[in-house]
């Protein structure tokens, strides 16, 4: 039996999931990992812990010693400078915000900063994380081959294969121009690093695949980590893009919803329909770049609901408020319209001094009606960024602590007009992370195209002529499987013949020995793509087991009301500053 794992590095642990190729679950393995948080927003993880995470559910699967692939993914836009295969410094995670000064000094630097990015740039960003590091540790900044930005990423690193980031999280680190397909240099150099430093992005080519395999576990690493030497690597899309994947796809219309303490909508769409300007939606380039995952937020979903039925139900669990609410679901006479966000506000409008709002309370109204008018605003928010993000389908997936709402479901399928589906995916990111895995060992796509056009591969670097994507009608020879260890500075001549001594060889290795592994790999690799489709499909793809809840009678009642829902966010924002301007003067 093939068997292929997907490890996901979320900001909590790692999980593991190990498939066999008709997708029957062999194990799944959960190791936690400790955030630590400090004065002015620090907040950083250690990556040998990440790496001793992999190591623990590696083990506990009982059977890595048998996977043919390995697939990653994990949280994005952290910052992990490394050198000789190691960490220098604890990483900044993406959470991070002690940057805000040296954010705001890029965005005087780069007036153009989040247009060639494609999303609004905040304290949070790898840019600014760098030009942290350059002011208060610059040593290390000196000291760093490389900048990684995530688990992923790292661990694949560390076990062999070259620097690499995949485009959905490089999307993310306000570091990536998204119309040039490479990284911004003068974001980098403001920052205060080095193009060299950074890792090759990967399937940027014509034809290249996000599923190829990136390299394979070295002598070494295998030894730590309990898996064969030479097994594939494939690093899939950070957790964004490998979530959706693993939930209902990548193709151009696949959306889900997302409730828990905030929510989300999350739609691909094709990259040309995407507005080359920022907007409050979170665009991230998917591998081949020709769609984008966009993602339209709000802050306050589940943590909303939860202030509703405490304050409106005191004393009363979910299930009981659910209860009360269940006989006025379908009656929107007396129910307000509502504005959700209790700390401020990301889609349809990104506002972070924007409170929230009731408006059309009426002496009918009772609890029952300004709880279930909480639901309804979250649901509003989520219909305004599916319109501004041009998402429309008859059936969207549900997922989220908040989705065993029985009322919450039947509004949102009927504000959206469409039926709501829920199941029980687990591990969606991780089973992704699988699916690239087995794609790698059964598809077309062959070894060295997950760096096509990069440098990495052996061919020309990007930005050079040779780099750039062939006409249409001609072909491409696709290289061999990119080594397992790093291979040289990104944004120079990488070519290893030209580069003799400089092969980016794991330290004491040969060049010979690294390139007859890398061979034996891509013909391992190579005779597999014979073999038939796997049968890993997305969790909740057309067919799966779900349960559905379709539009009611109500339905074209909440469509009468979506245009002056959306109405109300640009009318109330002025009063809302005001409000909040008057209360950071009392507190001084």
């Amino acid at each position: 039996m093939t068997l292929v794992a997907g490890l996901d590095f979320g900001t909590s642990g790692a999980k593991l999931l190990v498939l066999s190729l008709d997708g029957e679950v062999v194990a799944r393995a959960q190791a936690d990992y400790p955030t630590v948080t400090g004065p002015g927003g620090q907040a950083e993880q250690d990556p040998d812990d990440w790496w001793a995470a992999a190591r623990a559910v590696l083990a506990a699967s009982g059977v890595a010693s048998s996977l043919s692939a390995i697939g990653l993914t994990g949280q994005m836009q952290d910052l992990v400078p490394v050198a000789g295969r190691r960490a220098l410094r604890p990483a900044m995670l993406y959470s991070d915000t002690r940057a805000a000064d040296e954010h705001e000094a890029l965005r005087a630097r780069l007036p153009d900063w989040e247009r060639r990015t494609g999303n609004h740039q905040d304290a949070s960003n790898v840019a600014a994380k760098i030009a942290w590091l350059s002011t208060h540790e610059p040593h290390v900044l000196d000291r760093a081959e490389r900048l990684l930005l995530g688990p992923a990423g790292f661990v694949a690193w560390r076990a062999g294969a070259p620097a690499a980031c995949d485009p959905t999280t490089a999307s993310t680190t306000g570091l990536l121009d998204v119309q040039a397909r490479d990284w911004f240099g003068e974001a980098v150099r403001a920052a205060g690093a080095e193009a060299r430093q950074l890792p090759a992005l990967t399937g940027t080519g014509q034809g290249g695949s996000p599923d190829a395999p990136l390299g394979t576990v070295s002598t070494e690493a295998a030894a730590e980590l309990g898996v064969r030497a030479g097994t594939p690597l494939v690093l899939a899309m950070g957790d964004a893009g490998a979530t959706t994947d693993g939930l209902i796809g990548a193709a151009a219309g696949s959306a889900y919803l997302y409730l828990g303490t905030t929510g989300w909508i999350a739609g691909v769409t094709v990259a040309g329909e995407a507005s080359a300007e920022p907007s409050p939606m979170h665009s991230l380039v998917m591998p081949g770049w020709e769609h984008r995952l966009r993602i339209g937020a709000v802050q306050s979903a589940g943590a909303a609901a939860d202030w509703a039925r405490k304050t409106f139900f005191p004393g009363l669990g979910f299930e009981e408020a659910e209860a009360q609410v269940a006989p006025r679901l379908g009656e929107l006479g007396a129910r307000p319209l509502c504005l959700p966000g209790l700390s401020g506000e990301r889609t349809p409008v990104r506002d972070p001094q924007l409170r929230g709002a009731f408006i059309g309370v009426q002496e009918a109204t009772g609890p029952a009606d300004l709880y279930l008018a909480v639901l309804t605003g979250v649901a509003m928010g989520l219909r305004h960024a599916a319109d501004a993000m041009g998402i429309r389908q008859d059936r969207l997936p549900l997922v989220g602590g908040a989705a065993v709402s029985p009322a919450w479901r039947q509004i949102l399928a009927d504000v959206f007009g469409a039926t709501v589906v829920t199941g029980a995916p687990e591990d969606p990111a991780a089973h992704s992370a699988a699916r690239a895995a087995a794609t790698a060992l059964t598809g077309d796509a062959l070894a060295g195209d997950a760096l096509a056009g990069t440098g990495l591969d052996g061919a020309a670097p990007s930005g050079s002529a040779s780099a750039r994507p062939a006409p249409a009608g001609t072909s491409h020879t696709r290289p061999a499987l990119a080594g397992p260890a790093d291979a040289g500075t990104a944004g120079t001549d990488r070519t290893r013949a030209a580069r003799g001594a400089n092969t980016g060889c794991a330290p004491g290795t040969s060049a010979s020995g690294e390139a007859e592994r890398s061979a034996d790999a891509a013909e391992r690799v190579s005779a597999q793509t014979s073999r038939a489709a796997h049968g890993l499909t997305p969790l909740l793809a057309p067919g799966a087991a779900v349960a559905e809840t379709t539009p009611s009678a109500a339905a074209g009642e909440y469509a009468a009301l979506l245009k002056t829902h959306r109405a109300l966010y640009d009318v109330l924002a002025p009063a809302s500053h005001r409000l909040a301007a008057r209360t950071r003067a009392e507190r001084g």
